[in-house]
This record gives C-alpha cells, sequence and structure tokens, in this order.
C-alpha cells in the first residue's frame, strides 16, 4: 500500500530469493537478495566517500569518515526515515548483509595481520614493551571502574568480567593502521619518536586482539563453570599449533613463492584457504573467527614479493566494497539517540576522561621518563590514544554476543569517534617535527670539482623503470676505482595510499636503510638492482625508503639530502620514450609536481632526467666504445653547474664531450639595466670555460629562437645524452618548468631525437637568475644559424 508519507514504513517483506525475475514480471528488486545487497553496496559507497571527501581538509582518516557514515544510516539520522530503513535495510536482510561484511573483515583482519612483523615485534627494545604495556594496563584498569558504573546505571545483567574486557579494550588499545598513516601524513615516521611509536603500536595491537579472545571465551552461554577454561585452553594450544606448525609451512611455502618469477596460483589458494579454515577453527573452539584471520596473517612471513602480491590481490575489493558493509551493518545498530540524558553522557564523560588521563598521561610519564621532551612526550600520548576500526569490531562482537547493550554500545561508538576526531589535531598541536642536519660546505657540483671532492648523488626512483638511466649516469661520473670519487644514495618514493599495501610498506621504511652489500637476499625489485650494481662497480651505494602523500613529498626529500650531505639530487623525469618512440607516463603526473618542489627547496644541486631510451640501453660498465654526450652553455650559474658535471664526464675513458657554446648575435638587442650583472657573469662564465681540456669545443650565434638551434644541433650530432642548465642566460622560461625553456624543448622533441637530456639546475643559484639578462626578440621571423669553425681547446 503506498502512501504519501514517507515516514510510515511499507509492509514488513521477506527476501524470496536470491535475484529477481526484474521489474518487468512484476518483481521488486529490494524483495530480492542479491539486488538489495547491490543497492546497500551503492549507498554505503556514495555517504561514505562523500564524507571522506569533506572530512579530508581537517586531516582526519578515511575510516572516521566511514564510521560517521555508518552511524548516519543508522537510526540516528537517515534511519530515522522508517521508508527509508525498511526499504534499503530491512530485518530480513541483515544476516545476509553481517555475513558478507563480516566475510569482508576476515580478510581485512588477515591484512592487518600480515602488516604486524613478528620478528620485528621480538626486536623491540625495552622502551616500546614499556610504552605499549603501560598505555594497555592503567586504561585498562581504569575501565573497571567504569564497568562498575555502567553495569550499576544501566542495571546490566551482563557478567562483570566480559563487560571489563569489551569496555576496557576500546579504550585502552591503539589503532595501529590509523596511527601509521596519522604518523606518515604529519612526517612523524622518519623521526626518533615514530621509530619508538611505531613497535609500541604494534605490540598494543597484538595485545588487543588476545583481550578480545578471551573477552569472547569468558562470555559464552554455556551453564558449565568449566567452559570459559576449556575454551581458553583451545585457544592457547591454537595459537602455540599456529607458532610451531603453520608458520613453518606458510615460511615454505612464501619461499617457494619468491623463488619464482610469477606467483603461482596454488600458493594463493593456500593461503586464503589458510585464512577460512583458521577463521572456521577459532569460531569452532568459541572464540571468535576474526580472531584466527587476524592470527594467520601473523604467522605469514611479510618479507618478499608473495605478500605484496597477495594484498595486490585481494586488498581492493575488501576495502572498497566488502568492508564498508560492516561500517553500515555497525551502524545500523547504533542509535546515538539512545543515549539517556545526563546518566549517559556522565558515562561518556567518564569514559573519555579514562582514555585521556589513563592513555595519554601514562604515554607522556613513560616518554618523559626514557628523556623524550615535553613534546615528544605530548606527541607521543595522543598518537598512542589513535582509535580506528579495530575498537569498531570489538564493539560489535560486543554487542552481537549480548555483553553491551543497545546504550552502552551507543556511548562507546560515540567515545571512540571522539578520540579519533582528536589524535590528528592533538599531535598537531604539541608535537611538531623537526630535522637539524649538519650542514656541509660544498653544495653545487662546481664547488666539489674545485676541491676535488667525492660527489654524493641522492637519487629518486619510483620504480624499476629509471634505475638503468640513473646507474649509467653514476657510471659515467666514476673515473677511478676509488670508491671515495662517487657515492650513491638511492632514495625509493612511493605515494601513500589508503591501500593496506602503501601501509606495509610504510611500516619497512620507518627503519629501512638498506647497505647494500647487506641485502643479498632481498626480492625488492629496487633493492636487487642497487645491490647488484654496489658489487659490481664497487661504488658505496646506502638505499632508503620514503612513502610519503605526493604534496609533501618534497619535506622528505630535501630533508634526506641535507643528512646525506649531497652534492646533487637526481630525480626522473614524469614522462619516458619507449623504444617504438612513443611517451609514457611514469606511474603518476603529480611527479611533476614532486619535480618542482624540491627544486625549489633543494639543498643542493637537483638534476632532472629525461630518459629517450639509448642512455639507458647503453651499458656503460660493459662498453670500451666513445659515446658522444654534449654539454649546452649559454651562460649562467645552471650552465656552468651543467658545464662543470661535464668536465667530470669527460675523465671517463668511454666519453667524449662537446661542449657547444651559444651566443646573441653581436647585433641582438641587450638590457641596458643588466648590463653590469650580466658583465659579472660573463666573467664567471669565461672563467668556467677556461678549464675545457681534452673537449670538442663549438661556438654557434643565434638570433631568434634559441631552442629550436639547440635542436637542431643535438639531432645532428647524434648526441648519446645532452646537458643543459635549466635556466640559461637570456632566455625566458615559464614559472612552472622544471626543465627550462631549452631542456622542455629537447624533452617533448618527437622521436627523431634519441638523445637523453639532463637539465641541470645550481644551489643557490636564485639571485643569479634575477639578475639575468632576458632576450629581447629582433624582428627576424626564423631561426639564424651562425657557426664559427669547430676548435679543440
Amino acid at each position: 500500500m503506498t502512501t504519501s508519507n514517507s515516514s510510515i514504513a511499507p509492509a514488513c517483506t521477506h527476501i524470496r530469493g536470491a535475484v529477481s525475475n526484474g521489474v518487468l514480471q512484476g518483481d521488486r528488486p529490494t524483495d530480492f537478495a542479491l539486488p538489495l545487497l547491490i543497492i546497500q553496496i551503492v549507498v554505503v559507497l556514495i555517504v561514505t566517500r562523500t564524507l571522506a571527501k569533506i572530512i579530508k581538509p581537517f586531516c582526519q582518516p578515511r575510516v572516521l569518515a566511514e564510521i560517521i557514515g555508518g552511524v548516519l544510516l543508522g537510526p540516528t539520522a537517515l534511519g530515522r526515515n522508517k521508508f527509508f530503513l525498511h526499504t534499503i535495510f530491512p530485518k530480513s536482510s541483515m544476516t545476509l548483509l553481517d555475513t558478507v561484511a563480516t566475510l569482508g573483515l576476515l580478510f581485512f583482519l588477515f591484512m592487518v595481520g600480515l602488516e604486524l612483523d613478528l620478528k620485528e615485534i621480538k626486536k623491540s627494545g625495552k622502551t616500546a614493551v614499556t610504552i605499549a604495556m603501560s598505555g594497555i594496563v592503567v586504561p585498562f584498569l581504569g575501565g573497571v571502574g567504569v564497568s562498575t558504573l555502567i553495569k550499576k546505571a544501566f542495571s546490566l545483567d551482563t557478567p562483570f568480567a566480559p563487560l571489563v574486557v569489551f569496555v576496557g579494550v576500546p579504550v585502552s588499545i591503539t589503532a595501529f593502521p590509523v596511527l601509521v598513516r596519522i604518523m606518515a601524513e604529519r612526517r612523524i615516521l622518519g623521526t626518533e619518536l615514530g621509530r619508538l611509536v611505531v613497535p609500541a603500536a604494534a605490540i598494543n595491537d597484538v595485545c588487543a586482539w588476545i583481550l578480545l579472545a578471551v573477552g569472547v571465551a569468558i562470555s559464552g552461554h554455556s551453564n558449565k563453570p568449566a567452559t570459559p577454561a576449556y575454551v581458553l585452553a583451545c585457544g592457547v594450544a591454537f595459537v602455540t599449533f599456529m607458532l610451531v606448525v603453520v608458520r613453518r609451512f606458510m615460511e615454505w611455502v612464501v619461499r617457494r613463492a619468491n623463488g619464482l618469477e610469477s606467483v603461482s596460483e596454488i600458493f594463493v589458494l593456500i593461503t586464503l584457504v589458510g585464512v577460512l579454515l583458521s577463521a572456521f577453527t577459532t569460531d569452532l573452539i568459541g572464540i571468535h573467527p576474526l580472531f584466527g584471520a587476524f592470527f594467520f596473517g601473523l604467522v605469514v612471513p611479510p618479507e618478499g614479493k608473495f605478500a605484496k602480491i597477495l594484498v595486490e590481490k585481494i586488498e581492493d575489493f575488501i576495502t572498497i566494497l566488502m568492508l564498508p558493509l560492516f561500517f553500515a551493518s555497525s551502524g545500523l545498530k547504533t542509535n546515538l539517540g539512545s543515549i539517556s540524558g545526563g546518566k549517559g553522557f556522565g558515562i561518556l564523560f567518564l569514559l573519555i576522561l579514562t582514555a585521556t588521563v589513563g592513555k595519554i598521561a601514562t604515554s607522556v610519564a613513560v616518554g618523559l621518563l626514557y628523556k623524550l621532551s615535553i613534546h615528544e612526550a605530548f606527541g607521543l600520548g595522543f598518537l598512542m590514544n589513535t582509535k580506528g576500526l579495530a575498537e569498531l569490531i570489538v564493539l560489535n562482537i560486543g554487542l552481537d554476543i549480548g555483553v553491551l547493550d543497545e546504550e552502552t554500545f551507543a556511548i562507546l561508538v560515540l567515545l571512540c569517534l571522539i578520540l579519533m576526531f582528536f589524535t590528528t589535531p592533538g599531535v598537531m598541536a604539541f608535537y611538531k617535527p623537526a630535522r637539524n642536519p649538519a650542514s656541509h660546505a660544498h653544495r653545487n657540483l662546481e664547488g666539489s670539482y674545485k676541491n676535488n671532492d667525492e660527489i654524493r648523488v641522492l637519487a629518486c626512483v619510483y620504480g624499476t623503470r629509471s634505475i638503468p638511466a640513473l646507474l649509467n649516469l653514476v657510471e659515467a661520473c666514476r673515473v677511478s676505482d676509488n670508491e671515495k670519487q662517487v657515492r650513491l644514495f638511492p632514495l625509493h618514493l612511493t605515494e601513500l595510499s589508503d591501500r593496506t599495501l602503501s601501509i606495509m610498506n610504510l611500516c619497512r621504511a620507518t627503519s629501512e636503510e638498506f647497505i647494500s652489500t647487506e641485502i643479498p637476499n632481498t626480492d625488492d625489485a629496487v633493492s636487487v638492482a642497487f645491490d647488484a650494481y654496489s658489487r659490481i662497480s664497487k661504488v658505496t651505494v646506502k638505499l632508503t625508503s620514503i612513502v610519503s602523500q605526493l604534496e609533501d613529498m618534497h619535506c622528505d626529500v630535501c630533508p634526506v639530502a641535507e643528512e646525506k650531505r649531497s652534492t646533487i639530487i637526481i630525480l626522473p623525469y614524469h614522462m619516458y620514450q619507449r623504444e617504438d618512440g612513443a611517451f609514457e607516463h611514469v606511474d603518476n603526473p603529480g611527479i611533476k609536481a614532486v619535480n618542482q618542489k624540491v627544486m625549489q627547496q633543494a639543498p643542493c644541486s637537483v638534476c632532472v632526467l629525461v630518459d629517450r631510451g639509448p642512455w639507458s640501453f647503453t651499458q656503460l660498465s660493459n662498453t670500451t666504445s666513445l659515446q658522444r654526450i654534449a654539454v649546452i652553455f649559454f651562460g649562467g650559474p645552471d650552465d656552468r653547474e651543467a658545464l662543470t658535471l661535464g668536465y667530470r664526464l669527460a675523465e671517463h675513458p668511454c666519453m667524449k664531450v662537446w661542449v657547444l657554446r651559444l651566443s646573441p648575435t653581436p647585433w641582438t638587442t641587450i638590457d641596458i639595466d643588466n648590463a653590469a650583472a650580466m658583465e659579472l657573469e660573463r666573467k664567471y662564465d669565461e672563467k668556467t670555460l677556461a678549464r675545457v681540456k681534452s673537449m670538442y669545443y663549438e661556438e654557434y650565434f643565434y638570433e631568434y629562437d634559441a631552442a629550436q638551434v639547440v635542436y637542431n644541433l643535438v639531432c645532428t650530432g647524434e648526441f648519446l645524452l645532452v646537458l643543459v642548465g635549466q635556466q640559461s642566460t637570456g632566455l625566458h622560461s615559464s614559472a612552472n618548468s622544471e626543465l627550462g625553456v631549452v631542456g622542455e624543448t629537447l624533452a617533448n622533441a618527437g622521436p627523431e631525437m634519441k638523445s637523453s637530456v639532463l637539465v641541470v639546475q645550481q644551489h643557490d643559484s636564485g639571485s643569479a637568475k634575477r639578475k639575468d639578462q632576458r632576450l629581447i626578440s629582433t624582428s627576424s621571423a626564423s631561426p639564424n644559424i651562425v657557426q664559427a669553425s669547430p676548435n679543440i681547446v
């Protein structure tokens, strides 16, 4: 029966089958399981993703939006409309919705367990263990007192021991995945505080799931007093079997899988079946199946490519489609309107006080005990008080097994939302990480070359595609067998996302600074490439990893350059040319913005390497033929830096370097106001050019469109690599270009030009750039090339 009043519920319906025969045959899709589930998924995704966009400017994690979205779909907000509730989320559909949500949670918690490396947890120092245990014990004890008040205030007939567990665990545990992401966004992971918090939070997370297993075990409905003891004993036997037998088996599986070029389907099948069987076993014992899935993730070794490939295969489906259903299911059980006046909000206030004083104050005290500064100690406290999905899972289990009633459940959900909301602002208010790297005398190639210093190269890579061209450039700078001549610091950059794999990479990056000779068994392709080069060339190589958001990645790159006392930073261009001549983006066009920000704030000179094919295909370490290199010289600090690098390359036995000097024609108009500055720059240029030895020197004059003149010279010269300054005297360049006018022309040329391009920017050349003379174009409509006789100096 239809009515215009939307608040009146339609007639009660039941799910009649899996799929309908269609509306044309009189079936309503919401009366059938699959169409209704599809509608529910779409509604949940729209609500949660919209909220995520809204709260993103407030530096809040996406899980907060998903929890709020679930609550809004329930009786707190949209669910108050009975027509909406009974049409989209009818009671008859809740069993299927809960089942699908729980299945998604099984595999999500398996991935959470996979993030936690048992070996790293074992290596945690006394400080991390003390922080973790004190952060659990003190607020948990506070939860005992609040549980007593809750039992009396709401007249709960729940046994006291299970109530203590399901109230104390949400108050005392730390949400590990949310914590790591917040630390990454605030750039705390690379600090001493970050290296302290991560293992403490990992220990905290493991303890939380153990407490949950205990809580479920002791809250069973058996009338026999000995049953909880039997359940706990079986739980201990399960854990022992997993650590002793299953772990060794999975180590064998991972070893076999990592040894193959492509991971076999059978190994993925074994692992997924292992998740399901572990969940079934714990459910059979009387402990929640989520515990089994989580613990199976703990015993799977996270090293190598198998764990990453496994996560890549399942995480999008689980986190994007299935996991949001859990938030909807949870939200449909949450009615914030059920909180009864002063009594309910009084309990909420006590819980907030217990969580903040018990967790934050204890962590601050322990931090001060271990000689942290007051700001670091408060940062530690707020970080360890991070809440997230784990707390919501615990509360839902408590509600499902009857330990919590509707009002207590709503109070605890609201507690988690409040604590989660204030974590990031609290960290930002009390702790601002600062780096104080040691300064070094020579931050550019010109100063290092004059003083015969070693070249310290910080090479940024996003993947394996840019490595061959980079290693060729490092090899070309290696003029002798003396390993102090070149020191290479590869920096593996990975974009931070909400993906579990990104969090896994992030956890590894917190303490990951590999010396190549110490990583012979690693399966990471980037690590293997640099390890192999270090062994062959005897160049000192230290690989560091950074996982960061693209918009803030330069804030991580520049401090590393300071810490490594880098002479130069090499950045990959965001496009490369394939063998067929077509251009292709390197992973993400946002790399261009990263390059621009690094060039603006770098503490040393910067190069952008544009790989156009032949340069990366040629292995300098295995060839004896001469390779043609060109240095384009107009004048100015950046061109002098490029020329200095050209001097270095010319000392390599396989390098033949041409210096192509371009000057405006004598009749070109000059800027009288900048004549004195230009004369000073010209003297610097001549002084740098005077050091040219055993290099080909050619001079050309241009009247109009100097970039086109350079393009013609490079194409006819068949050079393997071309060095150009980012800003050249007399040439305009767009403000948002990291390559400069000449570099842009060469980088974006068609497939007929095979030369790779290295664009060089000298450190501290900003004031000189502002004094550069800008070319005032004459009335010529086409380029006019005047070639001087080539000279060998």
